[in-house]
């Protein structure tokens, strides 16, 4: 599907359904806090967000289910902006590339969210699986497969043609994973 409008309109739905898209995962993370009695704070940073919250009296359980929780209101997200596009509920054609833009960028960035490596919420889940279930032995293995994904998707991002700043944060996180696993064998 091509743009609609000229230029300017284009960059402002791009970065509209950007900065929209951060909001709701956002609050996917926030409502599940507030439902655990957490004070949620949502920070926007320059490339995405972070939900802060009070962790004192939250268990890894419900962490587990905070983290969760944003993956999946930005997945229903991009259910419902799909099907609003699929079946042309709105005839404008802004609104659908809107619509197309919104399903196209959040697919993406979730796919890329749930990868295995922290501080994405695809290394956190992980990582929290893996520790309830086996204690410190889960926390190395999660480590291992935060290596092993770095280890795949930095080359596969890169031939794939996605941006150099991705590419470089998958790096950092990659690096970061191994100075925890040196640290664990000393």
């Amino acid at each position: 599907m091509g743009s609609a409008g000229g230029p300017y309109t284009e960059s402002l739905l791009w970065s509209s359904v950007f900065t929209f898209s951060i909001l709701i995962h956002e609050y996917g993370h926030a409502l599940m806090a507030l439902c655990f009695g957490a004070e949620p704070i949502i920070l926007l940073q320059a490339f995405g967000g972070k939900t802060l919250f009070n962790e004192s009296q939250i268990t890894d359980k419900q962490k587990f289910f905070i983290t969760l929780a944003g993956p999946l209101f930005q997945g229903l997200w991009t259910l419902i902006a799909y099907l609003l596009f699929r079946y042309a509920i709105f005839g404008s054609s802004l609104f659908s590339y809107f619509l197309f833009l919104t399903t196209h960028i959040n697919t993406r960035w979730l796919l890329l969210n749930l990868i295995p490596i922290m501080p994405l919420d695809g290394g956190w889940l992980v990582r929290y699986m893996l520790e309830k279930r086996f204690g410190h032995k889960g926390y190395l293995t999660s480590l291992i497969i935060g290596l092993v994904a770095a280890a795949i998707a930095i080359p596969l991002f890169y031939w794939q043609g996605y941006h150099w700043f991705f590419i470089i944060q998958l790096f950092i996180c990659g690096w970061h994973y191994c100075k925890l696993w040196q640290k664990e064998q000393e």
